[in-house]
């Protein structure tokens, strides 16, 4: 018999015997995916929203086929009973292992590079054996996306003007390929006095003039730059004098349109709405600048002129 298949033959024989004590592992689903094929050496990074207080990200390892033969959907994803794994992280961070045995939550409370390790370890019964080269996991934790309106509220314009472009910054120390936003602009449109108070009901005010939903996000090409700050420009409506008064055009950066309904105005990123998976609520960022005005002015009609008159004294 060749060693490899005798190795089996006795394992199966152990697996059999402990079968009757195993346990659920984490179950793998559509949510999780592979991290990196390269176990000891990996190129991928998990990038990871630092929110207010702390981010909670859960993991887990792949247990070896060998030794858990029923972690898989027929055998409802077993673990052979005993076994562990060993996970740690460094800069320190709380480790908490809430439920299976091959599974970990990691709480971040500081932004920056982690190097994650886990290590399956068998029980006694499998010889107490420790794995020797770990599975690598490197992490960066980052900033929320900071988000704002970057062209200046223009000078008061005079007559009807053509549609502006509005210009906005995105920061997140993310890769261009993994950037994507969403959010919402209400576009306001209203007759105002001469000292800028509106004159009756808005004439327009419009939540969805644009709309990235969390399941439409900008992204590149639409978001330009190869880096961080990323860029995007919308342009507005044409600039008409409505109703031959003073007219306001507000652009107000908000929410998403599918945002979640007690969220306040603010951004969703790719990543943001990632590290929200364990809390199971989505989290909005407030922008930096969230608005732009644009004010455009009918042109003044000259009077006539007034003057004393040749009879005043005739």
């Amino acid at each position: 018999m060749k060693k490899s298949n005798f190795l089996r033959t006795v394992l199966s024989i152990a697996t059999a015997m402990l079968i009757s004590t195993s346990v659920i592992g984490q179950v793998a689903n559509n949510n999780y995916t592979e991290y990196d094929a390269n176990r000891t050496a990996p190129t991928n990074v998990d990038y990871v929203t630092l929110k207010a207080g702390n981010t909670t990200m859960g993991y887990y390892a792949l247990p070896d086929p060998v030794f858990h033969p029923n972690y898989n959907a027929g055998g409802a994803w077993a673990l052979t009973a005993g076994f562990v794994w060993n996970w740690s992280i460094l800069p320190a961070m709380t480790i908490n292992k809430p439920g299976a045995a091959n599974y970990a939550e990691i709480v971040f409370t500081a932004t920056g590079d982690y190097a994650v390790n886990v290590a399956e370890e068998s029980p006694a019964a499998f010889g107490g054996c420790a794995d020797a080269t770990p599975t690598v996991m490197n992490v960066t934790v980052i900033a929320p996306p900071a988000v704002t309106i970057a062209t200046a509220d223009p000078v008061s314009a005079c007559s009807d003007q053509p549609a502006m472009a509005v210009n906005m910054t995105f920061t997140e120390a993310v890769p261009q390929a993994l950037a994507g936003y969403s959010f919402a602009i209400n576009e306001t449109i209203e007759n105002i006095d001469a000292g800028g108070t509106p004159v009756g009901a808005a004439l327009v005010d419009n939540d969805g003039f644009l709309d990235f939903p969390t399941t439409g996000k900008l992204k590149t090409p639409a978001l330009t730059n190869a880096a961080s700050p990323y860029g995007y420009s919308f342009n507005t409506s044409a600039l008409t004098v409505r109703n031959g008064g003073r007219t306001r055009y507000t652009y107000t950066a908000i929410k998403a349109s599918d945002a979640p309904g007690a969220a306040l105005d603010g951004v969703i990123s790719a990543i943001s709405q990632k590290s929200d998976f364990l809390a199971a609520a989505i989290s909005t960022y407030a922008f930096t600048d969230n608005q732009i005005v644009i004010i455009v002015n009918p042109a003044p009609a000259t009077g006539p002129i007034y003057y004393i008159p040749n009879t005043f004294s005739y």
